[in-house]
């Protein structure tokens, strides 16, 4: 999306309309102030403005946007050039300086090279590890090996380019399936190729087969016109089947067809056509369960499944929570006008603790919720702030009887019939070892045969403080009466 931001009408429409023209999605302002306010709900992919503005400058409007995000391509232009505002706006980050009155193919070459050179940068970042000051989403960010192993099968998607077969996505619901299959058609078909979405769950179902498949002129009563399949409006591009799970045992049947032929019958046509946009899919219910209990056709499935990415939930990617809090907080500090800059190390701990059934959106909703309840003038998010809102909360504490008992290298666990946590053994035994190293995490680590970054994770994790002189059970006090590590 590109922003035009121009007060001449005249000029600003004939702008607007060579873009479009162009190929480009275009958004026209007539002032700086609700440009600055779409960009900051929105951002866009590159910004054209005019430095002479009424209220907010040009100057001024591209600075702001370079300060919410550096990635923003930024194109100045005015009728009243000078060396003082070309150099104030290169210095700014500017991209290019345009004179009036426009050559507009100078201009679209202008933004054209501007764009690619951006789409190559987020490129270069995933391959590199998804690190990128562009939001490329929740999926890409984060240190642990469960998305590293994700990044490296985009990557091999990628090298593949437009041959590579249907990918399915699987995964809990709210992990990022969506932007996982986003990152793939933009480093597999380029971001400027068509990209549809299909919420499969929520097509009509009389609907459905003529959303999907298209259909002829005359196909039905009130097909007055002909309209194309989604496959074909995907051409060169991508067609995303999001929860693919819940298509009727009918449409699966043609959808296999279109699969496996790489071809479209339109409702109503004689001939097939062919299609060649790649196609992805994604479900949060167990397709192989499906299709034991005759929900889902095995064959649809084998092929679907031909490459497979599972997108870890949020509980199994350590650290990452961390990081991804640190992330949305920023962006969404920026988003409500709030100087709050970041976490107190005890809301980073609950965040690190919390279980996140609903992952990624989850975590995100938490802090936008915790944002907003937050004083106006807080410029840290502290654990009474998350506290406010419907934050998980680690499992309860529910150890009754538990008894462990260690005799040289063997260990024997007396469990009661009511059953007890793990997470509640697993932190005894993290309080016992610390006690014995005397609140030596190393030695902590080596009584229990792991590494030191491991151990200092669960010990995050679990909420125990392990610097010297601290509490050595940290705020949640001992194991309990109930739970004896001897």
């Amino acid at each position: 999306m590109i922003f035009l931001v121009e007060d001449e009408p005249v000029l600003a429409r004939s702008i607007a309309e060579f873009l479009v023209a162009a190929g480009e999605h275009v958004e026209s302002f007539g002032d700086a102030e609700s440009a600055l306010a779409a960009a900051q709900a929105s951002p866009p992919d590159a910004i054209v403005a005019d430095l002479q503005l009424p209220g907010m400058g040009g100057l001024q409007l591209l600075s702001e946007v370079a300060r919410m995000d550096p990635a923003i391509v930024r194109i100045a232009m005015t009728a009243h050039a000078s060396v003082q505002s070309a150099v104030l706006a290169m210095r700014g980050g500017c991209y290019e300086y345009l004179e009036k009155p426009l050559d507009l193919q100078q201009l679209h070459r202008v933004v054209s090279r501007a764009l690619a050179q951006r789409r190559a940068s987020i490129e270069l970042a995933w391959l590199r590890g998804g690190r990128t000051g562009v939001d490329s989403g929740p999926a890409v960010l984060g240190e642990s090996s469960a998305i590293a192993s994700v990044r490296k099968q985009i990557e091999a998607l990628a090298r593949a380019g437009s041959q590579a077969p249907p990918v399915l996505l699987a995964g809990e619901t709210g992990v990022g399936k969506g932007l996982v299959a986003r990152a793939i058609h933009a480093l597999r078909m380029g971001a400027d190729a068509a990209w549809i979405e299909v919420n499969c769950a929520a097509l009509p179902g009389t609907l459905a087969e003529a959303e999907l498949f298209g259909y002829e002129r005359s196909a039905f009563t009130d097909a007055k016109h002909a309209k194309p399949s989604l496959f074909e409006a995907a051409s060169g591009g991508t067609i995303f089947l999001d929860e693919v799970g819940e298509l009727p045992l009918e449409l699966q049947a043609k959808l296999l067809k279109v699969v496996e032929s790489r071809t479209v019958r339109r409702l109503g046509a004689i001939r097939e056509r062919p299609i060649s946009a790649s196609i992805l899919a994604a479900s949060n219910v167990d397709l192989p369960a499906a299709v034991a209990a005759g929900r889902f056709r095995s064959d649809l499935y084998h092929r679907l499944a031909a490459f497979t990415i599972v997108v870890p939930p949020l509980r199994d990617r350590g650290e990452d929570a961390v990081l991804l809090a640190r992330h949305f907080l920023a962006e969404l500090a920026a988003r409500h006008h709030r100087s709050v800059q970041g976490l107190s190390p005890q809301a980073e701990a609950r965040i690190a603790g919390a279980a996140w059934p609903g992952n990624v959106r989850e975590l995100r909703f938490a802090l936008e919720r915790a944002l907003l309840l937050a004083p106006p003038e807080a410029t840290q998010l502290s654990a009474d702030h998350l506290s406010a809102g419907p934050l998980p909360t680690p499992a309860p504490d529910t150890r009754v009887g538990a008894t462990l008992a260690v005799d040289g290298a063997a260990i024997s666990v007396q469990l009661p019939e009511s059953g007890v946590e793990f997470a509640i053994l697993e932190r005894a035994i993290l309080s016992a070892a610390l006690r014995q190293a005397e609140g030596n995490v190393v030695a902590a680590a080596r009584l229990l045969h792991m590494r030191r970054d491991a151990m200092r994770y669960r010990l995050r994790k679990h909420g125990i403080v392990h610097d010297r002189g601290a509490e050595r059970d940290g705020p949640l006090g001992p194991p309990g009466e109930n739970t004896r590590v001897k």
